[in-house]
């Protein structure tokens, strides 16, 4: 029985939830380490990444080793019509919190796409080949779509998704690099 996206996203958060805290913070900082090792971070000025809602990896240990490493750090808001752009975060950043909760930086320098070094992707589930099944508002596709810098998602084992699991739409994303700890 083929299963739809939502169905699908609904039951990865739940897993993502239900992971046993010593399990996750293990996980999350091999998967950290694995990243801090790429050639594509170790060569990025500018890194894209988002601040994490409770069942994501957490990215504020990724965000403060970027910024020690004199990295310029930019991470989504929102606009209308689910577009985003990506705003420079820094010690003096205010935020505020979207109409998903999620906080945004409410000022601060917007960096286009071709500003924009290495993006670390988030999502529900991928393939270990870059598919991807995001959360549902296309807000990434659509970015990504005209966004031709590298591309990487940190997947913990319960976010690999077998290939097939879900039918890719015609708009939808892949990532250049999926980092999991299969790969150790």
């Amino acid at each position: 029985m083929a299963y739809s996206k939502n169905e699908l996203r609904q039951a990865y958060i739940a897993r993502l939830q239900q992971l046993d805290l010593n399990t996750r913070l293990s996980e999350e900082k091999r998967l950290t380490s694995m990243l801090f090792n790429q050639l594509e971070w170790m060569r990025a000025k500018t890194v894209a990444l988002t601040l994490s809602q409770s069942f994501e990896i957490d990215t504020a240990p990724i965000l403060l080793h970027a910024r020690h490493e004199g990295r310029t750090v930019v991470v989504p808001r929102t606009l209308p019509k689910r577009q985003m752009e990506f705003v420079e975060i820094t010690e003096s950043t205010n935020f505020n919190e979207s109409s998903f909760g999620i906080l945004e930086p409410a000022d601060g320098r917007v960096f286009g796409p071709d500003e924009i070094d290495l993006m670390v992707v988030p999502g529900v589930a991928f393939t270990q080949d870059g598919k991807r099944l995001g959360f549902g508002g296309g807000y990434y596709d659509r970015y990504l779509s005209k966004y031709h810098g590298d591309t990487i998602a940190l997947a913990l084992p319960t976010q690999l998704a077998d290939d097939g699991e879900w039918q890719a739409d015609e708009h939808d994303q892949q990532i250049a690099k999926v980092l999991s700890l299969a790969e150790c």
